[in-house]
């Protein structure tokens, strides 16, 4: 194969490969201040759920409007996923707790999942996302 055709059959892989990402426009309201930033991770494994998120986003919220803030999450895979959120007030990049491990800033999961004692599973949390998806959600801080 010589190197102009190579060239082209890694473009059309990389081509394919981006075509099949899906992206969520996520809502995240209840918002009581424009202190610090949302910040958000998206999980793709029970395993990893919590630990080692496959999209990362984290926006200001003095971009807020009316305690609501809305990100644009791409290059999403397809399948099952499941989304921590939480407002970093301090601005320190991680979920303060009390002594007793009860967050101390607002957070919230994808389905709205409830906290009970501990973090919800990934089940609770997790939906379903096709391939090349264009999706909306919305999720309220506790």
């Amino acid at each position: 194969m010589n190197k102009a055709l190579k060239l082209a059959a890694t473009a059309l892989l990389l081509l394919s490969a981006t075509a099949q990402a899906a992206e969520l426009e996520l809502t995240v309201q209840n918002l009581a201040s424009s202190e610090g930033a949302v910040m958000v991770a998206v999980f793709n494994e029970a395993g990893q759920w919590l630990k080692t998120p496959v999209v990362m986003a984290k926006q200001p919220a003095s971009m807020q409007l009316d305690g609501k803030l809305t990100l644009l999450l791409k290059d999403l895979p397809e399948g099952e996923l499941a989304i921590s959120v939480f407002h970093d007030l301090n601005g320190n990049g991680r979920l303060d707790s009390n002594a007793m491990g009860i967050p101390m800033e607002p957070f919230a999961f994808s389905n709205e999942a409830k906290a009970m004692f501990s973090a919800p599973k990934f089940e609770a949390a997790r939906f379903s996302v096709p391939a090349a998806a264009r999706m909306a959600m919305t999720i309220t801080l506790n």
